[in-house]
């Protein structure tokens, strides 16, 4: 299989959605501290509205992940890098972290 490297563009952008998504959700876990389930004080609506849709987004992203993998895409390691390619082994996404790499094609497909 050849290995086509991704562009730098292509490789920031799905660090910087999914370092997005992993500083909202600590950013609502922060609320656990001083929150009870149904208690106060009150959270800031925006991060519940924020959390809400990436959630939403989420489903979406995953079935396109699952039709991909299904139509022949590949994940493999590479120097400690994990990459998609598609079968034409044209680049598709990669993460230093299979996690990441999976979060990086989820929501860069949303």
């Amino acid at each position: 299989m050849t290995t086509k490297t991704p562009t730098p563009e292509q490789s920031e952008a799905g660090r910087d959605k999914s370092s997005d998504v992993e500083r909202l959700v600590s950013s609502c876990r922060e609320y656990e501290i001083d929150h009870e389930p149904d208690g106060w004080p009150a959270i800031q609506m925006r991060d519940v509205s924020s959390l809400c849709d990436a959630v939403e987004s989420v489903v979406p992203g995953i079935d396109r992940l699952e039709d991909r993998l299904l139509a022949g895409c590949e994940i493999t390691r590479q120097e400690s890098r994990w990459y998609l390619h598609d079968r034409n082994s044209e680049y598709v996404a990669s993460g230093d972290t299979l996690r990441q790499l999976i979060i990086s094609v989820v929501f860069t497909d949303c």
